[in-house]
């Protein structure tokens, strides 16, 4: 399955799937409803896709929540492999 890349508020491209599986649960699944009862709303805005809807709507929930950005979304590129040699 190809992958679905969202952009970060640096501008960024990062894989969606990569980024969710980061999410905290709770708040990735309120933002998903919220994106599916608003779908008319971000029609109307120009929103590029439900994944990068989901994905603005998560980064700034977490930063309500946590008080931090969501990491990937600051990132300049959030899944380099760590290199602990």
């Amino acid at each position: 399955m190809p992958s679905t890349f969202v952009v970060n508020a640096i501008q960024v491209n990062i894989d969606f799937a990569r980024a969710r599986s980061l999410m905290d649960q709770k708040l990735a699944e309120q933002s998903a409803h919220w994106v599916a009862n608003n779908s008319a709303l971000l029609e109307e805005t120009g929103a590029s896709s439900q994944e990068q809807a989901l994905f603005d709507h998560y980064c700034r929930r977490h930063l309500e929540c946590f008080g931090e950005p969501f990491s990937p979304d600051v990132m300049d590129n959030p899944f380099l492999p760590l290199n602990f040699s």
